[in-house]
């Protein structure tokens, strides 16, 4: 009964955690936050948009840091931080495949593969 009594708790214990880091990794797009939504299997994966600009920082092996405004498919805004190995070329759309503020990829799309929702947001 006492080995029962533990699993429960230690299930609740553990859902509340879980439920917690994904509250907590809401509206964050740090590294950190990054981290713990790829590990959490109660935040979805999903994918957004985003409309290249000049890089944030390079570092000395030319790897490009962005923090971007993104957008969904139904128009939902979200800031990411996400990294490329090059600079990527401006004003370019892309479709980004995430998991809260985890990047996973990303792709170059063109302007009629985003959906309107989103394109409206990216072009104001």
């Amino acid at each position: 009964m006492k080995v029962i009594k533990a699993i429960v708790v230690l299930g609740l214990v553990g859902g509340a955690t879980l439920l917690g880091a994904k509250l907590y990794t809401k509206n964050q797009s740090d590294e950190f936050s990054g981290i713990i939504d790829q590990l959490n299997p109660l935040v979805p994966k999903g994918e957004v948009y985003v409309k290249t600009k000049k890089a944030d920082s390079i570092n000395n092996y030319g790897t490009s840091s962005y923090r971007q405004q993104t957008v969904d498919k139904d128009g939902k805004k979200k800031e990411l931080t996400f990294s490329a190995d090059h600079e990527l070329i401006t004003n370019r759309y892309l479709k980004i495949y995430n998991k809260g503020a985890h990047v996973e990829t990303y792709e170059e799309v063109s302007e009629g593969e985003v959906p309107e929702r989103a394109l409206k947001q990216l072009n104001r």
